[in-house]
């Protein structure tokens, strides 16, 4: 975990108690652990503060330790990132974004180079508008004028001379294809020959990349998980829900505020759907009144500094005289219960996403539960690089499916199990779950936080 010597964790952050830090920061020591935590946190500038410095600290101690052992493993000499206003490659966002008071210049270059002999990561920013907190990324940062990018470019390729360069165009992982049209002619134009001959795709790379993690990154991982616990929990209880009332999109809306008031950042929208007596299954879209006797799901996750969470959860609304679920929606979770166990066996480090799903599905098939898989590696992006426990459809889903777990994922357990409700008249209704994992090679699958282990229940 976190090494206590160089980490402090003040409520709402793990923070590195270096000098440079602590220069950035401006503030003394006292003042950092008055930050509310997320429980009770209210958004101040000292809060976004502590966050961002912790992001931009982790992720450029993460690129010193890990990247150029990578680049060599996948024999890449020099890693170019292009990067233009209004178009940003969203790799960009894991080694310093736009900066905290810039934004994308019009036209940037993001150098990774495998010094060779001097066992170093040589780093270079060569663009506008580049904000001074990246030089904790780059050692050589350098601004161009009316000549423009393209001359720079080219004399820092010819000079160095690799024999493999990589350039961010995949088919599979989108965020390893923010290569431009534009931009991709721009650089082939401005490396000439023989350069452009030598460009191969980044994908293996970001791949692997995005699977390492580091103990402060997975302190962040744990961090967002529970934030997203807690708040999904008290959306789905009578402090949010007052049945005969309250819709859809307040909850929705609820769940925007509450994570906006604690200082997070935007990951993705709550969406929320009900099922009811009558084969009714209704979505956020048509914000209907949450009922009595109403099945609700949620799907939501939390972002901080720059690592986000991903969860599903279900609840039922009691009717009037009712102390429990039904007996059948307490039986159908208690399948998604079991159904997770399953799956998370099957989950074992060096197998191939869809190899995990077809497993899990036949051995869940034969306990008698219906139910489908649909996991996937979590991050820096809610899909992010790396495997999906998912139907292998090439068009759809590219490689995901045969890519295999890695020691270290953190990942969402996602599925959804189908079951009857006598109670219903024999109604099918489905059971969505999603839980963020760490899967490692030399223990037991892990919970980040919760999980959820019965319907939670709204009076």
């Amino acid at each position: 975990m976190v090494d206590p010597a160089s980490w402090v964790f003040f409520p709402g952050a793990f923070v590195k108690l270096t000098p440079m830090f602590l220069q950035r920061l401006g503030v003394a020591l006292t003042g950092l652990a008055l930050l509310a935590g997320p429980a009770s946190a209210q958004i101040t500038p000292e809060l976004i503060r502590a966050r961002t410095e912790r992001e931009w600290t982790i992720k450029a101690e993460k690129m010193r330790q890990h990247l150029l052992p990578l680049m060599r493993q996948h024999e890449i000499d020099l890693w170019i990132i292009l990067s233009r206003e209004n178009a940003p490659d969203p790799l960009v966002e894991l080694f310093g974004g736009y900066g905290v008071t810039g934004w994308y210049g019009h036209r940037n270059a993001y150098l990774f180079f495998d010094a060779g002999s001097r066992d170093t990561l040589e780093t270079t920013a060569l663009g506008t508008h580049l904000s001074g907190h990246l030089d904790r990324f780059y050692d050589t940062i350098m601004l161009y004028g009316e000549e423009g990018l393209k001359p720079h470019l080219r004399e820092y390729v010819a000079a160095r001379d690799p024999r493999r360069i990589a350039i961010n165009q995949s088919r599979t992982i989108s965020m390893a294809d923010g290569l431009t049209a534009e931009l991709k002619a721009y650089l082939l134009d401005a490396v000439g020959a023989p350069f452009r001959d030598r460009l191969i795709s980044s994908e293996p790379l970001v791949v692997d990349y995005a699977s390492v993690h580091t103990p402060a990154e997975d302190a962040v991982e744990r961090e967002a998980s529970a934030a997203t616990f807690a708040i999904l929990r008290r959306a789905f209880s009578n402090e949010v829900i007052t049945p005969g009332r309250t819709t859809l999109m307040d909850v929705q809306y609820w769940i925007t505020a509450e994570w906006k008031r604690q200082g997070f950042e935007f990951n993705f929208p709550a969406s929320l759907d009900l099922q009811r007596v009558g084969e009714i299954t209704l979505d956020d879209s048509a914000d209907p009144v949450v009922e009595r006797g109403d099945l609700l799901h949620v799907d939501f996750g939390v972002r901080t500094s720059g690592i986000v969470a991903d969860q599903q959860k279900m609840a039922y609304v009691l009717r009037a005289g009712e102390t429990a679920p039904p007996t059948g929606l307490v039986r159908a979770f208690e399948h998604s219960t079991r159904a997770a166990a399953i799956i998370l066996e099957e989950m074992q480090v060096g197998r191939a996403g869809a190899a995990i799903k077809q497993s899990a599905e036949t051995r869940a098939a034969e306990d008698g539960i219906d139910t489908l898989v649909y996991s996937h590696v979590q991050g820096y992006w809610v899909h992010d690089a790396g495997m999906w426990a998912i139907h292998d459809w090439p068009e759809r889903y590219g490689n995901h499916p045969r890519f295999v777990l890695k020691d270290g994922d953190w990942v969402s357990l996602e599925f959804e199990v189908s079951a009857v409700v006598p109670e219903w008249d024999d109604q099918p209704v489905t059971i969505m779950r999603e839980e963020d994992m760490l899967i490692t090679s030399d223990a037991s699958p892990e919970y980040l936080s919760g999980p959820q282990t019965e319907l939670w229940v709204i009076r």
